[in-house]
């Protein structure tokens, strides 16, 4: 049966400024993901809305229960491409075609991985595919129209979660992914006030341009989307780009990808423990 409460604006937004509508991982990972929403609705709002207040992973559980569905999950897939691609770099190992494959089935998002998976939105664009945005959110004010809950996320509490949980954990890298939503990563990551460089990918005869931010030990990489003709979706791009996020972060100094991040102790006034919750 469909829930029909009607939520406020306030209560959608403590909801969200929490581990709602992330893949998940091991936050404590040196590799962080960031895409623009989930690739799956998995969290349907209901009452009553309870934040999540630890990340979500693919463990062993989770890897049985969708078994037969990853093999369609064609974003994920290329991010263990990239991350096998990473670790090979790292190890100096030479890369197989099929690296990827036993990354992606046991070893991403897992809670003690390589990586964690966030997203700026946490609802997908894309529903199910079928139905509009007002047709699933009829009756939710605070969610129509879609630019009011775009707004909610950027001047509410999901883009300073963001900002916090990403200040607490510290992690050398942050990948994001989809250059349009370029104003948002800064904005979720308070990169306003920091100088981009512009990095280039070019691993054959296509030139790929990625900005580059850097600041308190964490370096933001805005680069193309996973899909879409100009996105990161050939095996030759995410092996290369791979190569270019094992070198991002000092693999010289030996901080490969398989290397957990540091977690920053909490500040005084979060002396409770809550600086990454």
């Amino acid at each position: 049966m469909k829930d029909t409460t009607v939520f406020t604006s306030q209560e959608l937004d403590t909801y969200f400024s929490s581990y709602v509508g992330m893949e998940g991982g091991n936050p404590a990972a040196a590799v962080w993901f960031c895409d623009s929403s989930p690739q799956r609705w998995t969290e349907p709002l209901r009452a009553p809305l309870l934040p999540r207040l630890a990340p979500h992973a693919w463990d062993a559980a989770f890897r049985a229960e969708h078994r037969d569905s990853m093999a369609r999950w064609l974003s994920y897939q290329r991010i263990a491409r990239i991350m096998a691609a990473a670790r090979a770099e790292v190890l100096g190992r030479r890369l197989s075609d099929t690296d990827w494959k036993p990354y992606f089935e046991q070893e991403l998002f897992s809670p003690d991985g390589a990586e964690f998976k966030l997203n700026l939105f946490p609802v997908p664009d894309q529903l199910d595919g079928v139905a509009r945005w007002s047709t699933v959110f009829r009756g939710q004010p605070a969610l129509l129209p879609k630019e009011r809950y775009l707004d909610l996320c950027r001047f509410g509490g999901r883009f300073r979660f963001l900002a916090r949980i990403c200040a607490c954990w510290q992690p050398k890298v942050v990948v994001c992914f989809g250059q349009r939503h370029t104003q948002d990563f800064i904005r979720a990551f308070g990169l306003g006030k920091t100088v981009a460089d512009e990095w280039q990918l070019q691993p054959a005869d296509l030139v790929m341009s990625l900005r580059v931010f850097r600041g308190d030990g964490t370096t933001w990489i805005i680069c193309p989307a996973l899909a879409g003709a100009n996105g990161l979706n050939s095996d030759v791009l995410l092996n290369a780009f791979g190569k270019l996020l094992a070198t991002s972060f000092g693999a010289a100094r030996g901080d490969a990808p398989a290397a957990r991040g540091t977690r920053r102790q909490p500040a005084p006034e979060d002396a409770g423990g809550h600086c990454c919750t």
